[in-house]
């Protein structure tokens, strides 16, 4: 009995010297857990870029609904071009309004430069045309609108347009030719003609022929998303 309750005395001992020791180890793990630092995740979200086009009906989508008109198309291919792994969210703002002119661009341009946009398309200057607006009124418009864009470290995607030889031919062709004079002057890429494969055609249009049905503003979409990517690469 004697050397029974001398073991158990030693293995008591052994017991409550290991107790405080073992304690002592679990708190150190939960210390070191809550004091080591945590790795902060890097957002993977991608940044936001705005591409403002600033328009006539054209562009506003005059006679069909806002997901049929060419600015939402084009924010889709954008999008849907860049895929999962793009550093940018395309986001296209519709600064189109029926009717408007150059002149109603250059009072609207400061206004529209408030929601910061990346990147601006200019699409004005056909209702000027099909009024008779001298030539350089409308050129001196768009330069402001241009102007106000570039003071801004903005980019210009230049839209070109034509009109119907109404006032004559000296003044079609001058009107269609002020175009590329604003862009080799100021330095910003241009589209051709914005209506590339739809202007004059019936079936790409609504029965007033002169505003774009669902199928010409899916023309105008990839005619614009072109040129538009081209420009984008540089601004990456």
């Amino acid at each position: 009995m004697t050397n029974l309750h001398s073991i158990f005395r030693f293995q008591l001992r052994i017991y409550l010297f290991w107790i405080p020791l073992l304690a002592l180890a679990s708190c150190g793990e939960e210390i070191s857990s809550v004091n080591k630092p945590v790795t902060q995740k890097k957002s993977t979200a991608p940044e936001s870029f705005k591409i403002l086009i600033l328009g006539d009906s054209l562009t506003e989508g005059y006679g069909v609904m806002e997901s049929e008109a060419y600015p939402l198309i084009l924010e889709k291919k954008l999008n849907l071009d860049s895929g999962e792994s793009s550093k940018r969210n395309f986001q296209v703002i519709n600064g189109g309004i029926s009717g408007a002119t150059t002149s109603g661009g250059v009072s609207r341009i400061n206004w529209l430069l408030q929601s910061n946009p990346d990147f601006l398309i200019l699409a004005l200057g056909g209702n000027d045309g099909l009024r008779g607006i001298p030539i350089e009124k409308i050129k001196e418009n768009l330069i402001k609108v241009v102007v106000a864009a570039q003071s801004n470290n903005i980019p210009v995607l230049l839209a070109g347009m034509k009109i119907p030889p109404n006032y004559g031919i000296e003044y079609s062709e001058s009107f269609t030719n002020l175009y590329s004079q604003i862009s080799k002057e100021y330095n910003i890429a241009m589209i051709p003609f914005l209506l590339q494969g739809v202007g004059g055609e019936p079936s790409m249009n609504l029965p007033d022929r002169i505003h774009p049905n669902p199928k010409g503003h899916e023309i105008i979409a990839k005619t614009v998303h072109q040129y538009l990517v081209k420009e984008l690469l540089t601004t990456q």
